[in-house]
Parts: C-alpha cells; sequence; structure tokens
C-alpha cells in the first residue's frame, strides 16, 4: 500500500538485482519506500564478502537504505541437525522478519522466479507431496507461517511476497543485460552436491529432452 515500506532480500545475483531494480522505478508511483537487506551466510569465504560490498555499493549508488548481517551457517547446520540449504533458509527467513520489524515494514519481497517454481515442484514430486506441495511458492505467504526458527516471534502481519514469480529465468537474465546490470554469480549454484541444483542441471534438462515443455 501506498506509505508503507518494501524489505528487499537482496543477494547481488541476477534475480535479486532485477527485482530492486524495478522496485526503485516502481517506488515513486506506488508511493512505497524501499529498505534493502543482505545476508551473508560466510559459505564463500572471500566471494561472500564481495557480494557483501557489491550489494552495499549498489544500495549507496541507489540511495537504498541497508541492512548488512554475517551468519555462520554451516554452524547453525551442524547445531540444529540440518542440512546447509534448509540451515540458510532458515536463518534468512528469520533474518528478513527481523529487519521488516525494525523497519516497520508489512511485506518482504523475494526473488523467486518461475524456473525456481518449476524446481520447487518436482523437488516435491520426488520427495512425496500432497497438494499442497505440488501446488509450489505462492505469490504472498505469512512470513510468520514458514518454518522459520527466529529468535523472536515475526507478526503475522508481514506478508512475504515474490513479485517475480511468474517470470522465467531467461527474462530476468535479458532484463539484466537491457539495463546494464552487472550480478554477482554464486558458483555454489553449480555444486551438485546440493539436491536443487542436481534437479536445475540435470534432471529437468534431462526430461526436457522428452518433452521440451515440461517446464
Amino acid at each position: 500500500r501506498s506509505g508503507e515500506t518494501v524489505v528487499v532480500g537482496f543477494s547481488g545475483g541476477a534475480d535479486s538485482l532485477a527485482l530492486l531494480h524495478v522496485l526503485r522505478h516502481l517506488a515513486p508511483e506506488w508511493g512505497i519506500r524501499l529498505h534493502a537487506a543482505h545476508l551473508n551466510h560466510l559459505l564463500r569465504g572471500q566471494e561472500s564478502d564481495e557480494d557483501a560490498e557489491f550489494v552495499r555499493r549498489i544500495c549507496s549508488d541507489w540511495a537504498i537504505p541497508l541492512t548488512l548481517e554475517r551468519v555462520d551457517v554451516e554452524r547453525v547446520g551442524r547445531e540444529r541437525g540440518l542440512a546447509v540449504e534448509e540451515a540458510a533458509r532458515q536463518v534468512r527467513y528469520a533474518f528478513l522478519g527481523r529487519v521488516a520489524e525494525d523497519a516497520g515494514a508489512k511485506a518482504v519481497a523475494v526473488a523467486h522466479n518461475a524456473d525456481d517454481q518449476v524446481e520447487t515442484v518436482v523437488m516435491h514430486f520426488l520427495r512425496g507431496s500432497g497438494l499442497g506441495g505440488l501446488r509450489g511458492m505462492l505469490p504472498s505467504v505469512s512470513l510468520a507461517g514458514l518454518r522459520v526458527a527466529s529468535e523472536r516471534p515475526i507478526s503475522p502481519e508481514i506478508r512475504l511476497v515474490r513479485p517475480l514469480l511468474h517470470a522465467p529465468r531467461s527474462l530476468i537474465e535479458q532484463y539484466c543485460a537491457e539495463h546494464g546490470l552487472q550480478p554477482r554469480f554464486d558458483r555454489s549454484n553449480l555444486d551438485t552436491t546440493y539436491f536443487r541444483n542436481r534437479l536445475r542441471l540435470e534432471l529437468i534438462p534431462y526430461l526436457e529432452a522428452f518433452n521440451p515443455n515440461v517446464r
């Protein structure tokens, strides 16, 4: 709504860079204020630090307030008995919830796209799922309703919104190229020890050999 603050999860990758760029241009028309949030997971050493510096520089150039924090996700995973992917998800959403509370925001925007949706549905299908899982991600959900081990309660009024859920990754990359945006690249996205990466890089391309429209 006009007059509200929107927290934008900003990793520095193509998806979140495009999202922040779009919302920056829409903000005056919509009457909203933006507040970027970046969590350094400390998983890739110097590259993680360089991502954080990239995010800081972009937000400074675009005059967008930024909250930047660091969390040792591997340590959190060991303490909670979680895989790194799940530990990262939990601490990231808890962080975004805290930032939203502190900024007085009712919405947290993240940059999940249509290809992420494909991967999510396929992952749920393979692991076994009811209709809720096969539905995939919703464009808007209560942040407090997600499985997040937050140190303090998250207000049920805060919504997690996914404005780019309809857009394929190829369109987002095209947008970045057309607007001269140079995102960071996370090399861990190529690591097939992560289940989602195996789906993205191996299984879904294999399925496309049977049906090019499988996505």
